[in-house]
């Protein structure tokens, strides 16, 4: 495997380096060797609208825990299937007009943080700032 790179943050490897569409899963593992597990979640529409053609790969999508127990992942085949069906649907919207690319992508981390909600970290990177953690209150 070759080194591509050194000395980077947390925020510049997600929203510079990572390669949403390419790999499923991101770990991040502290210096005591704690390993926390997310799930990459692509926001390109390429294979959900006939209209977009390309999507970008890396700092576009987001990254979601993974609950674990007994070794093995809880509630990750729901999360994935639920966006599946997300994208399908804003996919639709921007082939018939309703969605640009970028009310689509807005969208698509609106509701993104509504499924996950206080259940999972959620860390989506924005371009302004590294990454913003979306995640809702629910009092």
């Amino acid at each position: 495997m070759k080194l591509r790179a050194t000395g980077l943050t947390l925020d510049e490897i997600v929203a510079d380096h990572l390669d949403y569409l390419h790999h499923e899963a991101f770990f991040v593992v502290s210096t005591r060797f704690e390993v926390t597990a997310y799930r990459t979640l692509w926001f390109g529409l390429q294979y959900d609208s006939e209209t977009v053609e390309q999507g970008e790969t890396v700092g576009n999508g987001a990254l979601a825990t993974v609950r674990w127990y007994d070794g093995e992942p809880v509630g990750d085949g729901h999360l994935q299937g639920q966006f599946a069906a997300l994208k399908d649907v804003v996919g639709d919207m921007i082939d018939k007009g309703v969605f640009t690319p970028s009310t689509a992508r807005q969208y698509l981390k609106r509701k993104l943080a509504e499924r996950v909600g206080d259940r999972q970290e959620l860390l989506i990177p924005t371009g302004e700032s590294p990454f913003e953690k979306a995640s809702l209150n629910h009092s």
